[in-house]
């Protein structure tokens, strides 16, 4: 029988004194959610994780749903209140601020980090409505940003929202669809995307 390989005294009294705060809860929350999905984000899972006690936990979050709004509050304010109070700071022309944002999915491995996340937030809002409900305010939010740039940059409100749906439904194919094209590809799509929205629709 092989015996039972252990991590040796020193180091497991090293790990057990890491003083971990809430973030670094979330992050390997958020791991174990990319990694596997929301029903391996436990309590006892993390500790593990961690190297540490379940008494660290609670210390920070009263539960396992807490953490988990927590985790969403997060993801809400990093790829979404925070990138639109970034681009409400500044002065683009139409075309200059539309690059921008139609590059967000092309950010190297941040932006395949976020990809990753995002995704695995969206499988597990199939079956929660806490997560349903944080996917379905992040969606509202990002569309109507896109939509009211559409209006400033001259078209109407029906037409703004239609021109930041297929936007928005840009963005997220070519974070799903990354690996079907070469930067070259993806370069050129964006480009004809970026001329495509601008374009006023010829009149019938």
């Amino acid at each position: 029988m092989q015996s039972e390989k252990r991590t040796p005294e020193s180091q497991r009294r090293t790990r057990t004194k890491r003083i971990l705060t809430p973030d670094d809860w979330i992050d390997a929350a958020t791991d174990l959610l990319v990694s596997k999905s929301i029903d391996a984000v436990r309590v006892e899972s993390l500790a593990r994780e961690l190297g540490i006690t379940i008494g660290s936990f609670y210390y920070h979050f009263k539960d396992r749903n807490d953490l988990l709004t927590k985790l969403l509050r997060r993801w809400h304010e990093r790829t979404t209140a925070q990138v639109l109070r970034t681009f409400e700071g500044k002065t683009f022309r139409a075309e200059e601020a539309l690059a921008e944002i139609l590059a967000l999915p092309f950010h190297g491995l941040t932006a395949r980090r976020a990809a990753m996340i995002e995704f695995a937030i969206r499988a597990w809002a199939r079956r929660d409505e806490m997560a349903r409900e944080a996917v379905r305010e992040v969606d509202q939010q990002r569309l109507a940003y896109y939509t009211r740039g559409f209006q400033e940059a001259g078209f109407g409100k029906t037409e703004a929202a239609n021109r930041a749906f297929t936007l928005y439904s840009f963005q997220l194919a070519q974070s799903l669809l990354w690996e079907l094209n070469d930067d070259k590809a993806r370069k050129r799509q964006l480009n004809f995307t970026k001329e495509l929205l601008l374009t006023p629709l010829r009149e019938k």
